[in-house]
């Protein structure tokens, strides 16, 4: 029913939209989810933006994804955020706010593991399944390290269920869900490091 509603109303108009959005937004080795407001890498979003290269544009689909696994933690976590360095200053909380080790430029959580089913998504949408398998056989290791990391790392109890340490982390950043979890953290104002939100100036 969605789709024949696409159909009557233009889903090829929405798809050369969609397709223009993104080619201008493409930044040779990732696509920034916005020009002004997120001019960095977002680890979700490159999951999503890979699988909806996939049905025009392989190349570009697995670098979306190759270039957020450069940026792979030594244990296995593939950052919520790689910075780009040439456009720092403009957005907040960037890598000096972290205070992530050895001088890496992303943030120091993780998101949802979406990259293997949009690895899985590009393999299915391929023409050249010769060129795609070579994909996944670099990918794949990188894959599995980012799966083990949870486990490894985030399911102290060995239950099969892995917690969260940040409210970003879940994809849903500013739900009104995470308002009475977050008022019951007490928090000593006065030790916070000073801070300016510099991305409001341009995101509203």
């Amino acid at each position: 029913m969605i789709l024949d509603y696409f159909d009557n109303h233009g889903l090829k108009q929405y798809m050369r939209k969609a397709k223009k959005l993104l080619d201008h937004n493409w930044t040779g080795l990732y696509t920034k989810p916005s020009e002004l407001l997120y001019p960095h890498q977002w680890n979700w979003d490159s999951a999503f933006i890979a699988i909806g290269y996939a049905h025009y544009n392989q190349k570009k689909a697995q670098q979306e994804i190759l270039s957020l696994f450069e940026h792979q933690w030594p244990n296995g976590m593939v950052p919520q955020i790689v910075f780009n360095s040439d456009v720092l200053g403009n957005y907040f909380p960037e890598p000096n706010f972290w205070q992530v080790p050895d001088g890496r430029t992303t943030s120091g959580i993780t998101m949802p593991p979406l990259h293997a089913t949009a690895c899985l998504h590009i393999y299915k949408q391929s023409k050249n399944k010769d060129l795609a398998k070579n994909f996944l056989e670099i990918i794949f290791p990188k894959l599995k390290l980012s799966h083990c990391y949870f486990y490894n790392f985030r399911d102290p109890d060995n239950a099969g269920l892995v917690y969260i340490r940040h409210p970003w982390e879940s994809g849903l950043d500013n739900s009104p869900a995470w308002d009475g979890p977050m008022n019951n953290i007490p928090i000593d104002k006065a030790r916070l490091p000073k801070y300016e939100r510099k991305d409001l100036n341009h995101g509203i």
